[in-house]
């Protein structure tokens, strides 16, 4: 075997094997930062590329995501949305509503956008009745349209039709695989996770939200440690995707 040929095989077998590497990606996004300084710290100061969901109008939103920013993390905005259950929809002051007026709408985005201006993304903050909604819907996609973001749906209803206007209007998007922390314990965190990267492996990705709770954060901060090597966290941006393609009737 001739020299030039040797290098020849040795490079394509390199390539292969760097290739085989690190060809699943989990992106892994912490919901409902704003409340406490603490807890939000405590989040972003874990190692990673890992996506951190604001909640605008919280006390600390501000001071979270300029700590997140600083740290090289990325960050978007967690907005509140109409949720069937009326006591889910009370918790949060400011909510988009189904029976405001586009000029609401315009304002409280407006006003989302301007407190968290290094957002890349926007996600749904409870929403299980909203992101049912077409005229929402709508006119949600078209501001993150304007403003080159992508858009997470948090999947909190199985009939959301966000994904669904996102994709008919080129907005880039992603949607949630699996919570977390819906129990918080760690042997279901572990099944959770675990879960995670089979779907990974099996589709090339998989997106989890966990959230600032004491026992969510310390289950990553031990697990992000020791991911498998062929696994390889990145931020949800990374995931999102987009339908090049004219925008349909909606």
């Amino acid at each position: 075997m001739s020299n030039s040929l040797s290098i020849i095989l040795f490079a394509f077998s390199f390539f292969s094997i760097t290739n085989s590497v690190k060809a699943s990606q989990i992106a892994l996004v912490i919901d409902d930062l704003g409340y406490s300084y603490q807890s939000g710290k405590r989040a972003i100061e874990i190692p990673g590329n890992i996506t951190y969901a604001i909640l605008p109008f919280a006390p600390k939103a501000n001071d979270l995501a300029e700590y997140a920013k600083n740290r090289g993390k990325e960050i978007i905005i967690h907005l509140p949305m109409e949720a069937e259950n009326e006591q889910q929809t009370k918790i949060e002051e400011i909510t988009l509503l189904d029976n405001m007026s586009t000029i609401q709408y315009k304002i409280i985005l407006d006003a989302s956008l301007k407190r968290l201006n290094t957002a890349v993304g926007l996600s749904n903050h409870t929403g299980s009745l909203l992101t049912q909604k077409r005229g929402p819907m709508q006119a949600l996609m078209s501001k993150l349209l304007e403003h080159n973001l992508y858009f997470l749906d948090s999947k909190t209803s199985s009939k959301s039709i966000a994904i669904e206007i996102a994709n008919k209007l080129n907005v880039p998007n992603i949607s949630r695989d699996f919570f977390l922390d819906n129990v918080k314990k760690d042997a279901s965190m572990e099944e959770i996770f675990e879960r995670a990267i089979k779907l990974s492996r099996k589709t090339g990705e998989a997106l989890i939200i966990a959230h600032p709770y004491a026992s969510s954060l310390g289950f990553l901060e031990s697990k992000l440690k020791i991911l498998p090597e062929d696994v390889e966290l990145v931020f949800a941006s990374e995931l999102a995707t987009s339908y090049l393609k004219a925008p349909g009737p909606l």
